[in-house]
């Protein structure tokens, strides 16, 4: 019972920790400061393309890392993964609004995040439309991380969660010490016998009143 109520106060501490952080990746969102007219094009795609693959990196880390990290913990770690990843691409995509031409329909933080949650979500209702050349490349770096990465990779980190659950609970049944499995007990059954054989009346030799 104490075990098992450590795994579910660990778990609620990670769910808690989970939503703080959530919180705080949100609220940075909208708060961090966004000047970047004074930045050159070649640095933006640069400093771009080594934030997907940190990201990108950052997930393979999560999928391929041993089995010895607790259930929550994993989940955390590919939760969070996923909520950097879209306020990532949302922050790309409201400052790429900025620049005349590149979207349209865009205009603020919101309008950023929420064209973000609808391209992962392959929903797309049009009223926001990439129309320059570099809010185009982004959104199709942005489909194709979230196909290759984000979808085929949080698919495989559960399987391996399942088989991690699968495992245990196949090493648990087979664990020895079951009452069923416990051989009789000889010496009770050598107790019984002398009691048995000491009982009056019980020795066919002995002779009787």
């Amino acid at each position: 019972m104490g075990a098992r109520a450590r795994t579910t106060e660990s778990g609620w501490w990670v769910a808690l920790r989970a939503l703080v952080t959530l919180v705080v990746v949100v609220v940075a969102y909208y708060v961090l400061p966004d000047d970047t007219e004074d930045t050159s094009f070649v640095l933006r795609a640069v400093v771009f393309a080594l934030c997907v693959l940190g990201l990108a990196v950052m997930i393979l880390f999560l999928i391929t890392r041993d089995n010895r990290s607790s259930l929550p913990a994993r989940a955390e770690g590919l939760l969070l993964t996923v909520v950097v990843s879209m306020v990532f691409f949302a922050t790309v995509y409201y400052r790429l609004a900025q620049d005349d031409g590149q979207f349209s329909g865009l205009v603020t933080r919101t309008d950023g995040l929420y064209f973000t949650l609808v391209t992962t979500a392959t929903v797309g209702y049009g009223d926001i439309i990439p129309s320059g050349q570099s809010a185009r490349v982004v959104v199709m770096v942005n489909i194709v991380f979230n196909l290759v990465f984000l979808g085929a990779g949080v698919s495989v980190a559960l399987d391996r969660i399942k088989q991690r659950r699968r495992g245990a609970a196949a090493a648990a049944d087979s664990a020895p010490g079951s009452a069923l499995d416990s051989p009789p007990d000889s010496g009770s059954d050598s107790l019984s016998g002398a009691a048995g054989k000491s009982a009056p009346g019980s020795d066919p030799d002995e002779p009787q009143a």
